[in-house]
């Protein structure tokens, strides 16, 4: 009986993240479409493409976890992303929905906030009004960093024009499926105190160069969502 119980309950919450994830409701229950979802399997992964951003590249393959396919980022002493273009108006978007998991947090002696301490276990981010990874555009990103505090928000140590927000610190949830959903178009007016023009790319990222050490992390299907109807009317300033 007792082991009935159990199956039924595990066959709930495995329905209730399938409907999390299959477009039909974001993690906070609001009822939106979603815009697109950017997977990984089949021809999927052809839609990502990659840009290396230190001597060293990362590793990234597809693996199987209970029946779905994930990416799975491999870095040592190395830094690399996928992007996956979005292109589409301020208005058109608004929020994003991913899981992420990782082994282990990095450790080192220098700050996150400075240049030789700016890697992180995992990274998700949000390009605005220009190409991804270029000093033309603007970014929020997402990281899951070591010790920083959950919440921080700071400038990237080399390009000012992107803005670190904390969403997960430390071990205590590593090697567990960490779902987020955030706001970008109202992470962004909070952090640069102005609205896009647009939203250029997402890109998924982990970076080890500046350390010198080693990570994994595996990222989920990414939805991306439209903002609710009073954020889309706000103004552009």
């Amino acid at each position: 009986m007792h082991s009935m119980k159990r199956l039924a309950r595990a066959l709930a919450i495995a329905a209730t993240l399938q409907l999390l994830f299959a477009g039909g409701q974001t993690l906070q229950g609001q009822q939106l479409p979603t815009v697109f979802r950017a997977g990984y399997a089949g021809d999927q992964l052809k839609s990502w493409r990659s840009v290396k951003l230190a001597t060293r590249a990362n590793r990234f393959s597809v693996v199987d976890e209970d029946g779905a396919s994930v990416l799975r980022i491999d870095s040592e002493r190395s830094a690399s992303a996928l992007y996956y273009d979005v292109n589409r108006k301020r208005q058109q978007v608004g929020k994003v929905a991913w899981r992420w998991k990782i082994d282990r947090s990095l450790t080192g002696e220098a700050p996150e906030r400075t240049k030789r301490g700016d890697d992180y276990a995992a990274r998700f981010f949000v390009v605005f009004d220009g190409e991804p990874f270029s000093r033309t555009a603007r970014a929020i990103c997402y990281v899951w960093a070591a010790s920083e505090l959950v919440g921080s928000t700071y400038r990237n140590p080399y390009f000012s024009d992107v803005v670190t927000i904390v969403l997960e610190s430390g071990n205590a949830r590593r090697g567990k499926w960490v779902p987020e959903e955030r706001d970008f178009i109202r992470d962004y007016k909070a952090a640069f105190g102005s609205l896009p023009e647009s939203v250029s790319a997402i890109a998924v990222m982990v970076d080890t160069d500046n350390t010198r050490s080693r990570a994994t992390a595996w990222f989920d299907v990414i939805i991306v969502k439209p903002p609710s109807q009073s954020e889309s009317a706000t103004p552009d300033n």
